[in-house]
């Protein structure tokens, strides 16, 4: 299917570096009478180091530098050289489905202006989602997989829910200009409708602050059908890869009624345990083989 904005051909790769910028991402332009140089840097959990060291995202767009915070909670990617610049611009312009797409018309902007190109300020993409990666790469960034279940008085599995939970803030703004202020609810919308669900405003803590949030949860089973089917066609390649992959399994077993017996009790907890120990015990991420090309 042909992308919006005429592209002859969709990437992929774009599109799924696009949607990890949105979601935990920042594209830097400062303003011209202020020090600093224009970057893109992508947030990590310390968990995922592996996706930023396995030459995926860095030999993929042939460089960049990995930054370790000082909590050891996390890990960003840095994109500041001119070239490295360009081309993460390159693949990304087009894709875009949030109002960020704001900050990378400025960047495009400045850059065109620097270094006298001429790169087209696309526009927001509107190729279904179910045609794009986009969405993994928001989930790898923002998602999050929960399960819960117990036993009952025959020590059998009951109560089992799992979901997932992708969260954003109500608004996109920028401090330094307040007429900038965009609801987030439209793209996030756009996730629930395909996804068969729908969004929910609430509020967290965040930082000691209340923070207000849309949330899309697939609690219902038609939405979780949806988007295992989805990401059996574009995965997660971060370390919820682990959790989409066990919970899909677990999910297997529901549907069959599977887990009202022994064997599946046995799969249940196996599965379980398995979902946490790939994360937290050098798992095998051989799932990176299938990351997108340049």
């Amino acid at each position: 299917m042909k992308a919006k904005n005429n592209q002859i051909k969709y990437n992929q790769l774009g599109a799924y570096l696009a949607g990890l910028i949105e979601g935990d991402g920042n594209i830097y332009t400062p303003r011209l009478n202020v020090k600093g140089y224009p970057q893109i840097e992508i947030a990590f959990d310390i968990k995922d180091v592996q996706l930023a060291k396995t030459q995926k995202i860095i030999s993929v767009i042939g460089g960049g530098k990995i930054f370790l915070r000082a909590n050891g909670k996390s890990c960003r990617i840095t994109f500041k050289k001119s070239d490295l610049l360009l081309k993460v611009v390159q693949f990304i312009n087009g894709y875009m489905r949030t109002p960020k797409i704001e900050a990378l018309h400025r960047l495009i902007t400045r850059l065109n202006s620097k270094h006298n190109t001429n790169i087209p300020l696309l526009g927001i993409d509107t190729t279904p989602l179910n045609y794009s990666s986009w969405l993994s790469g928001i989930l790898d960034a923002d998602g999050t997989f929960d399960l819960i279940w117990k036993l009952n008085k025959q020590d059998l599995p009951i109560g089992i829910i799992y979901y997932l939970r992708l969260s954003q803030k109500q608004n996109y703004t920028r401090k330094i200009d307040t007429s900038v202020n965009v609801s987030n609810y439209s793209f996030m919308l756009e996730i629930a409708a395909f996804l068969k669900t729908s969004v929910a405003s609430r509020e967290r803590n965040r930082n000691y602050l209340i923070e207000r949030i849309y949330e899309v949860r697939t609690q219902n089973l038609e939405s979780k059908l949806v988007l295992f089917d989805y990401l059996s066609k574009f995965p997660l390649f971060g370390y919820k890869y682990f959790d989409q992959f066990y919970l899909n399994k677990i999910q297997n077993l529901f549907l069959n009624k599977e887990h009202k017996t022994l064997e599946g009790k046995a799969k249940l907890i196996q599965y379980t345990n398995l979902k946490i120990v790939e994360v937290n015990n050098q798992p095998s991420w051989d799932h990176l083989n299938n990351f997108y090309k340049n």
